[in-house]
């Protein structure tokens, strides 16, 4: 297929047949979701538009009826609403339940709603393609933040098989939490809880360094970290991926090391939930030089 259609996703004009598909979120106007996924759509001629929908959450189960009624394919969810759907959902994926979070949904033909996060897996497809040669059942791993950004990567790399992971945060009973809720889970990997400070990190055991916490508040990673305490074989993450260069990213480049922003795992996140509603396989090339050229 030409790739013309990719330049211009709306080449095809919407009729009666067109399916859609969205993101719900509060606030959702900076989401790149329809970037991903409308060009997507038209690379494989399927007859579907994704759209941005701005949902409050005290409005999240009237819209949730609203899309069956409408008869959607599916839909993502973001910040706040992707615990909140759990209740709501007729089935809910174990990995889903594990995370305690859904970001994708697919409605049947009946109107059920299947709940899915692919978050975890998003996030060690964009690992994996990254770096090809890291092996994570031997990686030792360090993550900043617990919260749900947090929840999803923990899981992602045990699943993976990652044998040691520590979560470091804050408020260390926040990590501490986090850990029990997933250790009885993976019972072969040894889970661990820290404050984020810099006199408890253990950043010379760690080969992979991720950071969760929200932009906002990620100056407090920054100074926890000593990057020069880092192995120089060591990677460094950071699932935001605006700007594409943050301090700590800046920081672990200036020493040397290996850094990925969170462009990788929005994609990867996307493709996974886009074979969930359509059954084919994104075109994650294309996709990422065009997100590259957006941002």
């Amino acid at each position: 297929m030409s790739n013309t259609a990719f330049d211009n996703p709306f080449v095809r004009i919407p009729d009666g047949q067109t399916r859609l598909l969205g993101v719900i979120g509060h606030p959702v106007a900076h989401t790149l979701s329809p970037a991903i996924h409308n060009p997507a759509l038209a690379w494989l001629g399927l007859n579907m538009r994704y759209l941005a929908f701005h949902v409050h959450p005290e409005r999240l189960a009237e819209a949730v009826r609203g899309f069956v009624a409408m008869g959607m394919v599916g839909f993502n969810a973001t910040v706040p609403h992707k615990e909140a759907l759990l209740p709501l959902m007729d089935w809910v994926d174990p990995l889903a339940q594990r995370i305690g979070a859904i970001n994708t949904v697919a409605i049947d033909e009946t109107g059920r709603l299947r709940g899915y996060n692919t978050d975890a897996s998003g996030f060690t497809d964009a690992l994996t393609e990254a770096f090809p040669r890291l092996d994570l059942g031997k990686t030792a791993v360090l993550v900043l933040g617990a919260g749900g950004a947090a929840r999803g990567v923990v899981v992602g790399l045990l699943e993976a098989g990652a044998p040691h992971i520590v979560v470091a945060n804050r408020t260390r009973s926040r990590a501490e939490q986090l850990i029990a809720d997933l250790a009885p889970c993976y019972p072969g990997a040894t889970l661990e809880a820290v404050a984020l400070t810099l006199q408890s990190l253990p950043l010379a055991e760690c080969d992979l360094l991720v950071n969760t916490t929200l932009p906002g508040s990620e100056s407090a990673a920054v100074q926890a970290v000593a990057m020069e305490c880092l192995p120089k074989t060591a990677l460094v993450c950071d699932i935001v991926y605006t700007p594409p260069e943050t301090p700590l990213l800046r920081a672990a480049k200036e020493h040397g090391l290996a850094t990925l922003n969170g462009l990788g795992m929005l994609i990867h996140q996307g493709s996974r939930a886009f074979t969930l509603w359509t059954g084919q396989k994104m075109p994650v090339a294309p996709i990422r030089e065009r997100l590259l050229g957006l941002l």
